[in-house]
């Protein structure tokens, strides 16, 4: 089976995903392949952060006036995936009120808006902040939704002519000469291998871009940075609050639907496919973020999850914080002859749009199309539809009892006909891609509860045999989930994981596979 396209996309992220709804958007043929899921890496792998850019105002304003141009855009563009929760930077005793002079200053040159607050205007909007706060500025931060986000970009693309392979990894590039003309690649579930031929090869990979430039012995400067991140089971606050002081690690708290995702760490990491979050890295964020919110000393965390951004480095520096947020286009064709091939890294998942924008702009000129985005201008389709927990017990209330049907997770009361409508797509290929579409499992017990639920309408279904079985599948899932609950397993956690356990080695007879593990990975 060989295939033939005018662009070709590697990377299944927020920016791959852009990059062929603005193709599709301007009449140009496209087909997407990645390894993995939609948002596999580290587009589903962040704090859910709608940037204000008021982060980046003293130390990288173009970064800043980015941010804060794609927040306007897509508040109008995607509504349906964002709070607008607004957002406060709040300075404590030993932050000091210089920086936060600078800090006005640089929003108001990037275009920010930032309105200082007192003491008593900041703990009226959020009294669990330290009550020795020395004041705040409130800035349009919010939170957004990424798994909607791309999948609603992957559908409306698709709508208009667009092709994606998921699960599908590429293994070699083909070349004529000094042009790349298209790529081989591997279907890792069926096992099948082909050729994909195009005119474009786009690499939007993030991080593993190195590893697709390998392939035709190229490599760019990237710092690979791990951020570490934990997720409560509160919310804890209403707006984003972020300290008021130089970039560093710890320093933010994001609302995010009924819980709020703490963080970040930035350590440098150099293996994309083995990393996990340390006990260490847990301390050190709890430590830190109660030191503006006492109550994350006493909170009770789901879990911890990372993911590793790929920052674009001129030098050489040990400093992640001090590397820009911003992004490259990169045209391979002149001194690295590799014609038709371009990569697109750097950036955020806020710049995705514009990355995407900047990208398919450079293809347009190349074909010598004449052609305007207008991503910018058309919403997604699912804008204006709710996607909040609110929102959700509304429609169930809206509901007589007996049309209202089974719910597969109590947590985010997830229905069974959520998942009916994916499956009825007949697009996804594993658990987890069923998990990316819906808010089943991100509650508070993780999937320990829900996801025997859901396997048992697959059973039903006899979809769960395209994985190898529901206990092969089944056993995946668990030891995935147990790479995020080890760092947080104390407390309420510890005997919430002690039942989950009992559950499935007495229930569902998951006896270990080696000597001295049990279920999840458990020394």
């Amino acid at each position: 089976m060989d295939l033939k396209t005018e662009v070709l996309i590697i990377g299944g992220g927020a920016t791959g995903a852009g990059i062929a709804r603005d193709l599709a958007l301007r009449g140009i043929p496209s087909l997407l392949v990645e390894r993995g899921d939609f948002t596999s890496g580290a587009s589903g792998r962040n704090q859910g952060l709608l940037h204000s850019g008021a982060r980046y105002a003293v130390n990288d304003p173009e970064a800043a006036r980015e941010c804060i141009g794609e927040n306007r855009i897509l508040r109008r563009i995607a509504p349906h995936c964002i709070e607008p929760t607004e957002g406060l930077f709040v300075s404590l005793p030993e932050d000091g009120p210089e920086y936060r002079a600078n800090f006005i200053r640089a929003c108001a040159t990037a275009g920010i808006d930032a309105l200082p607050l007192s003491p008593r205007e900041t703990l009226a909007m959020e009294p669990k902040l330290n009550p020795r706060l020395i004041g705040a500025v409130q800035v349009p931060d919010g939170a957004i939704d990424p798994f909607m986000l791309v999948v609603e970009n992957v559908r409306d693309a698709e709508s208009r002519g667009a092709r994606f392979l998921i699960h599908t990894e590429v293994t070699g590039l083909i070349r004529d000469g000094l042009r790349i003309t298209g790529v081989h690649v591997r279907d890792r579930i069926a096992g099948q291998s082909y050729a994909i031929a195009a005119n474009w090869v786009v690499n939007a990979t993030g991080a593993w871009a190195n590893l697709i430039l390998g392939m035709a012995g190229i490599r760019i400067g990237l710092a690979l940075s791990k951020g570490s991140m934990l997720l409560t089971n509160t919310r804890l606050s209403e707006r984003v609050l972020n300290r008021c002081r130089p970039p560093s690690s710890g320093d933010i708290i994001v609302p995010n639907d009924t819980v709020s995702i703490l963080g970040t760490t930035s350590l440098r990491e150099d293996d994309l496919e083995h990393y996990e979050v340390t006990a260490e890295e847990v301390t050190f964020l709890i430590d830190e973020l109660s030191k503006m919110i006492p109550d994350v000393k006493s909170e009770r965390f789901n879990r911890a999850y990372a993911g590793v951004r790929p920052l674009l480095r001129s030098e050489e520096t040990s400093d992640d914080r001090k590397i820009s947020r911003g992004f490259a286009l990169i045209d391979h064709g002149g001194d690295s002859g590799s014609a038709g091939l371009v990569t697109i890294t750097g950036g955020k998942l806020m710049t995705y749009r514009l990355m995407a924008e900047k990208t398919v702009d450079f293809l347009c000129e190349r074909m010598g199309l004449h052609v305007s985005c207008i991503t910018h201008l058309q919403p997604l389709p699912g804008a204006g539809l709710g996607n909040t927990l609110r929102d959700r017990l509304l429609h169930l209330r809206r509901q007589i009892p007996a049309a209202r049907g089974e719910i597969l997770c109590d947590c985010e009361l997830v229905p069974r006909e959520a998942v009916d409508a994916i499956l009825r797509e007949g697009k996804v290929r594993e658990l987890q891609d069923i998990l990316h579409r819906t808010r089943l499992a991100k509650g508070t017990c993780q999937g320990g509860f829900c996801v025997y639920r859901l396997l048992g309408l697959l059973n039903e279904l006899r979809r769960e045999k395209e994985s190898g079985g529901s206990n092969v599948v089944l056993r995946g899932f668990l030891e995935e989930r147990w790479k995020g609950i080890r760092p947080i397993l104390w407390g309420t956690a510890l005997k919430e994981e002690e039942l989950i356990e009992s559950i499935y080695k007495g229930l569902f007879n998951l006896a270990p596979e080696e000597p001295g593990r049990t279920v999840g990975g458990k020394a």
